[in-house]
């Protein structure tokens, strides 16, 4: 079996409500399919989240580096063969992770299409069935932000809700401190901050918060790693590394630092499934936790075959509402639980209706000996 094609769709999915952080405010999910072709007939599908603010690719930049870098490196190869192909497209173009993931995403799913097995399998087989899920709190008014978190917990008693803070330190706490009161003893919260305090502005508020109570979790609310480290060092509450991890060999460094204690896995920011496996590896070795970010589609899927495989997910995920999907068939929590599929690759296909109405781009086909 070889790759003879690389097709690639620019998508944009309206969200269910808009998502404010301090990278800004945004009202849809644009991403990147891509899809494999093999001479056998069979296609790998993939999928990769396009946040040039977060990850600093575009959609054209990582169409242009597949098709000019990327798509070289497996066109005529075995997509059995994942890490020489990971390693072909290192030597290729190095460090850009968002380019990658969609075409080692798509590698997993055709070698699992084409063995008869999830991917969850590959990885090893299943410790758990799939992801735990956390609840969100959508930046707002603190008032409604109140209400949101209350209305969530009655509805659903998830364990943990998350809250976005890093945009206006005072403010940040006066949002939390009226989501804690409405959250009470029936969850924790775990408050992201995107990088966007300084160390002198993430210590006394996050301290306030601490304070105040029902904080579960710190999520990246400085950029750098030593002052990430010198926050968990002086506040109980743990911390959660984001942006601190892009590669393994970041990952590395947030032990070694003791810079966190849990870790965020986005399949886009670490270049596809097999780098967030190495981290995970690394995070076992070291007693620590992971949460994986579901977001959507092809994504949410690979994310819940990773957390049905790796001992070391422990720490709860937040769900991604999106208007709809362009997955064939629906993809969705099973109470505050989302278990990985258990048809072969990662489980579910593309529906290309759903794809051309919500195509933003163009691109034409890659083809093997263009």
């Amino acid at each position: 079996m070889k790759i003879v094609e690389v097709r690639i769709s620019v998508a944009g999915v309206p969200r269910s409500a808009t998502l404010t952080t301090s990278y800004g405010s945004t009202g849809s999910a644009i991403t990147l399919i891509v899809e494999l072709v093999t001479d056998e007939g069979i296609t790998g599908i993939g999928q990769t989240a396009v946040a040039p603010r977060s990850y600093g690719e575009t959609a054209e930049g990582m169409a242009a580096n597949i098709y000019t870098h990327l798509a070289p490196a497996v066109l005529g190869e075995s997509p059995q063969n994942i890490e020489r192909l990971c390693h072909k497209m290192h030597l290729a173009l190095p460090h850009h992770w968002s380019s990658h993931a969609g075409i080692e995403m798509a590698l997993w799913d055709l070698k699992g299409k084409a063995l008869g097995v999830p991917v969850y399998q590959l990885l090893g087989g299943k410790v758990r069935d799939g992801l735990n899920l956390m609840g969100f709190v959508h930046h707002d008014t603190p008032a409604r932000m109140a209400a949101e978190a209350a209305e969530t917990l009655d509805e659903h008693g998830f364990p943990v809700l998350k809250m976005k803070i890093g945009l206006d330190p005072r403010e940040d706490v006066v949002r939390y401190r009226a989501v804690a009161e409405a959250v009470g003893d029936r969850a924790v919260i775990q408050v992201d901050g995107n990088t966007g305090y300084t160390i002198h502005q993430a210590l006394p508020a996050l301290s306030a918060m601490e304070q105040i109570g029902a904080l579960g979790a710190i999520e990246q609310p400085v950029a750098s790693r030593a002052d990430l480290a010198e926050i968990a060092r002086r506040l109980v509450t743990p911390v959660m590394a984001d942006e601190a991890i892009y590669p393994p060999e970041d990952a590395i460094e947030v032990v070694r630092s003791k810079a966190a204690s849990l870790a965020l896995m986005k399949i886009t920011k670490h270049g596809g499934i097999l780098n967030v496996r190495k981290i995970g590896a690394i995070f076992e070795a070291a007693g620590l936790g992971l949460s994986i970010a579901i977001y959507y589609d092809f994504i949410a899927l690979a994310a819940a075959h990773l957390a049905a495989a790796l001992p070391c997910v422990t720490w709860p995920s937040p769900y991604t509402y999106l208007q709809d999907t362009l997955l064939a068939e629906p993809f969705e929590p099973q109470g505050l639980h989302l278990p990985a599929p258990t048809k072969p690759g990662l489980g579910i296909g593309l529906d290309p209706e759903k794809l051309a109405k919500y195509r933003v781009g163009d691109v034409a086909i890659r083809r093997l000996g263009d």
